[in-house]
């Protein structure tokens, strides 16, 4: 077998930047993230031929999928794709830009596809095939019994900025996850971490690099190109730590989030923010914007003190009273179900410390009698499930599920954590929805970064609808 020798590597689109080091930053941090992302863009073009990062399906419909990639040039991205039985039926999608202006990230909606459909497709930049193919799955057509499938989640996945930073070994566990093969991925806030520096100086530059060092990270890739993937925000992907609806640069935040993912739709046309909904077979996935528009926690607990802001709490009661969805999961970067230690005590972020919004929006919740309802969140470097009883309503479950590859926290607030789902570890975890379409199923389950599984839980949805 001949050995294909590695493409010369070529830094010269970056050099610019790369040369502005001495005026961009007194920092060795910053110093530090720029040769970071010469090293991903050499390591890149060594092993990509010609993709830096991705590709990666986003949201997809019974007809429809959108591919998000990076080339490492600009370029002009096409995807042949044709269903995986039927390799004679290939199509090739319009040429769309990868320009340097917009990090050279592309999305490529691909139309007119069969429901229920596996597809192969392949890249081509600039007319040149790139190997090997990839393949994405259409969602089932109407009047079909819901597919079984599973979907990953996991939050704060953090990248040092060199190598002694940080344990090398903490991304294993991305291997992890894309041997679970998951049908979905969800990301559930802090998927890259901002740097103080990164909001001084030229900051549209910092944040972007810190953006697209995480994104092309090699042992990254894999995940990316499994499954279909959607994201949220929390703090440190939104901006500083614990930050909120005063951070000066959340509208440059708001367009790098939506430029490194492809999850469909952002916010109102007059509401700004990164919250939608999605489908997936009997599944509907709320994607909550936890930072946009919210007070501090650490503001004063007066009945107007929010987390998510009018717009976006109304938006959210109107699309839950339209669902059908066996299950509806409420995504959310920061805790919805956790409490205070103490009356004295805020402990950490979450909703808890917006007790009059919550109490509200619990109350609406129970009065309409809404089916079907979990809460997904992330955030605190450990992972468990909580419970809250509803007399006279079924239980509110809540999935915690960090940290991924950042430090675990080393004290958790015990309060309301189910007996034996506690996760000190960096771990991920798994949805599996499955059954007939009158006995569907959810079993939430935790893996360790070995690919492990730590505990499972399951909720059959009738245990999750009104009495």
């Amino acid at each position: 077998m001949a050995v294909r020798s590695a493409p010369r590597v070529t830094l010269a689109p970056w050099r610019p930047l790369i040369n502005r080091i001495p005026r961009l930053a007194v920092d060795r941090a910053w110093r530090c993230l720029l040769l970071l992302v010469a090293a991903i863009l050499s390591t890149g073009q060594a092993l990509a031929a010609g993709l830096l990062a991705g590709p990666m399906a986003g949201v997809s419909t019974r007809d429809t999928v959108t591919i998000w990639l990076m080339s490492d040039a600009d370029a002009r991205v096409t995807l042949d794709y044709w269903p995986a039985d039927e390799p004679g039926r290939v199509a090739s999608s319009p040429p769309v830009s990868a320009p340097s202006a917009t990090s050279r990230a592309a999305h490529i909606r691909l139309g007119g596809l069969t429901p229920a459909t596996r597809y192969q497709y392949r890249v081509r930049l600039d007319g040149r095939a790139q190997e090997p193919r990839f393949g994405f799955v259409t969602q089932s057509g109407h009047g079909r019994a819901p597919r079984d499938f599973t979907l990953a989640t996991g939050s704060c996945a953090y990248l040092g900025d060199s190598p002694d930073e940080g344990s090398a070994g903490a991304f294993r566990i991305f291997d992890a996850m894309a041997a679970r093969k998951p049908d979905l991925m969800l990301w559930l806030g802090d998927t890259i971490y901002y740097r103080d520096a990164d909001f001084e100086g030229d900051a549209a530059t910092r944040m972007n690099a810190r953006w697209l060092a995480t994104r092309a990270y090699p042992p990254l890739q894999r995940l990316l190109q499994t499954g279909q993937h959607y994201a949220i925000w929390d703090d440190h992907d939104y901006g500083p730590d614990n930050s909120d609806h005063g951070f000066a640069l959340k509208s440059e935040s708001l367009e790098l989030f939506r430029r490194y993912w492809a999850n469909g739709s952002y916010g109102l046309p007059d509401v700004p923010g990164i919250f939608s909904k999605v489908s997936y077979e009997d599944v509907d996935i709320f994607l909550l914007d936890d930072r946009f528009h919210r007070d501090a926690d650490s503001a004063p607990d007066t009945p107007r003190k929010t987390m998510l802001g009018t717009a976006q709490l109304e938006w959210l009661k109107r699309e839950l009273l339209q669902s059908r969805a066996n299950f509806k999961l409420i995504a959310n970067g920061s805790r919805m179900l956790s409490e205070r230690p103490s009356a004295a005590k805020r402990g950490g972020e979450g909703w808890h410390n917006h007790p009059e919004e919550r109490r509200a929006f619990l109350e609406w919740l129970a009065a309409k009698r809404v089916d079907g309802v979990v809460f997904l969140s992330g955030d605190i470097h450990y992972s468990h499930l909580t419970e809250r009883e509803r007399p006279g309503h079924y239980p509110l479950v809540e999935l915690t599920c960090s940290p991924l590859t950042s430090r675990v926290h080393p004290r958790p607030n015990p309060i309301g954590i189910v007996s034996e789902t506690l996760v000190l570890d960096r771990n991920f975890c798994i949805l599996d929805f499955s059954g007939p379409p009158q006995s569907r199923e959810l079993a939430l389950s935790a893996w360790n970064a070995d690919g492990k599984r730590l505990w499972e839980r399951r909720y059959p949805a009738r245990v999750l609808r009104e009495r």
